[in-house]
């Protein structure tokens, strides 16, 4: 089982989704489940990082990022030998630009 760190943006794209789900669609126990859903996916990928399908940018040259659905939204991260690096998470609605991968 790889380490899991989360980026400083991907610690606040999943505060985000659980503070829309569960204060603006007045929704804690679907927030509760969406943050549930997207920890445990994360766990697992930690467990088997090479699930999540590859996608090349050449803007983003070096790294071999991937991404894994859980459940409306999609994790994008990247690993080594010893760490699974979670780098966004956005709803599968969202358009994904050229911010999507950018570390704050």
């Amino acid at each position: 089982m790889l380490e899991v760190a989360y980026r400083p943006r991907a610690l606040f794209d999943l505060e985000s989704i659980v503070v829309y789900i569960g204060d603006v669609l007045h929704s804690p126990s679907s927030a509760r489940k969406t943050y549930n859903s997207i920890v445990e996916t994360i766990a697992k990928l930690s467990e088997t990082p090479g699930l999540g399908k590859t996608f090349a940018d050449s803007r983003l040259e070096g790294v071999q990022y991937r991404s894994f659905l859980a459940g409306n939204y999609r994790v994008f991260y990247s690993y080594d030998a010893t760490t699974l690096t979670v780098w966004r998470m956005l709803h599968t609605k969202q358009d994904i630009d050229d911010m999507t991968i950018v570390d704050w």
